[in-house]
């Protein structure tokens, strides 16, 4: 079973950590959620309303960075859902902070546990490229107006490759947005065309001069 699985590795002063989530806007509120609790350290005014403004924000300090990362493996038992494989990263990541310095040896293992979860999501990930045919996919605004979006996706058949073509460019278009931003889903983003393999475009005019 294909999922997405949405990350935020976050290095704040002595924390660093990482969040999962299955959907980007969830990732995003959890995000916020943190910087929210850890306002008063960056400043003394009241956190920014907005979620995007208050990211940003807080990841202006410059004891504070973030980068996100997405994959889309395909996962064996018993991660065979998204829900099963975050739940299982979640626990062992939050497991993390009830370790205290002296307990080394458990907290060792701990990480082996964590290394061990990731390398299925990194096997399934490799096979799954392997496994399944390219197709670069060509999507537009509904309605014909706009930039045009290409990109490569991996998907067992066309119609497969219509839908992650059209999920990367929502994806795309909407980063750094909260669902309710967000003017980008399946309906407002129209596929134009598929074409088979990964294609290198050598050149493209949307408009002629």
């Amino acid at each position: 079973m294909q999922v997405t699985i949405h990350t935020a590795f976050i290095t704040d002063g002595d924390r660093a950590f990482e969040i999962v989530s299955a959907s980007h806007d969830d990732l995003i509120a959890r995000v916020g959620d943190y910087c929210r609790r850890h306002w008063s350290e960056v400043s003394s005014g009241p956190p920014p309303e907005n979620l995007k403004e208050l990211v940003d924000a807080y990841f202006a300090s410059a004891d504070a960075s973030i980068e996100f990362t997405r994959e889309r493996p395909d996962l064996p038992e018993p991660y065979a859902s998204a829900p099963k494989l975050l739940a299982r990263l979640e626990s062992l990541l939050a497991a993390q902070s009830a370790y205290k310095p002296g307990d080394g040896e458990a907290l060792a293992a701990l990480c082996g546990e964590i290394v061990d979860a990731r390398a299925v999501v990194a096997k399934a990930s490799a096979t799954l490229i392997r496994a399944l045919p390219s197709f670069t996919v060509f999507c537009q605004e509904t309605g014909g107006k706009g930039t045009i979006h290409i990109d490569c996706v991996e998907a067992a058949d066309l119609e497969s490759a219509i839908i992650a073509g059209k999920q990367q460019c929502i994806d795309d278009w909407s980063a750094g947005q909260t669902e309710g931003e967000s003017l980008w889903d399946m309906e407002t983003v129209h596929c134009l065309g598929v074409a088979a393999g990964d294609v290198e475009i050598l050149h493209w005019e949307d408009q002629p001069e």
